[in-house]
């Protein structure tokens, strides 16, 4: 009898450290996948994005953040999943990611973009002044002295505004500037 727990024991050993080399054999050819993709998308000299390629990038990115939670490459990947949304024009689908990074690592150094980049792309793909408003004015709050600060106010003031009215705004203000004082 005392044979038999023994070997239950062990047993029961063996199977308990299966599933994590499993995990980490999917994780290691999760991002073998990865770099292939990558190589597929990165290696067109001529900058024309494979599609097929780039959805599949964002799919990798994505279950590899869901499996890895914790790795520290996990925030990475959904940024670049974020990217390559947003060049796809899936605008909806890449503020997913971003706000994703915000919520769940407050730490990433890309914290303050994706949050410029919420506002951006509620402004240029979905269209959505208010909204592009309220995440331009949240990264200004929390980021006052990023590189992106100073553009970011531009960008408040010209939210909404025609190709037409841009322009004649800043034929507007290359006047002051050419005006003589008296």
């Amino acid at each position: 009898m005392k044979n038999f727990l023994l070997l239950i024991i062990f047993i029961s050993g063996i199977f308990a450290c299966t599933p994590a080399k499993k995990t980490n054999v999917d994780k290691n050819k999760l991002l073998v996948e990865i770099q292939q993709i990558e190589k597929k998308i990165y290696a067109d000299t001529v900058m024309d994005l494979d599609v097929g390629a780039a959805n599949n990038a964002i799919l990798l990115y994505s279950r590899f953040a869901t499996q890895n939670p914790d790795d520290t490459a996990s925030a990475e990947y959904l940024f670049r999943a974020a990217e390559i949304c947003k060049s796809l024009g899936k605008g909806r689908l890449s503020l997913t990611y971003y706000e994703k990074i915000e919520n769940d690592y407050p730490d990433f150094p890309k914290v303050a973009v994706c949050i410029f980049m919420q506002g951006f792309v509620n402004e240029n793909l979905l269209l959505d002044i208010e909204k592009a408003k309220y995440h331009y004015e949240r990264f200004i709050e929390k980021y006052p002295n990023h590189a992106l600060a100073k553009d970011t106010k531009v960008m408040i003031q010209n939210l909404g505004k025609s190709p037409e009215e841009l322009i004649k705004s800043f034929q507007e203000k290359e006047k002051l500037h050419l005006t003589p004082n008296t």
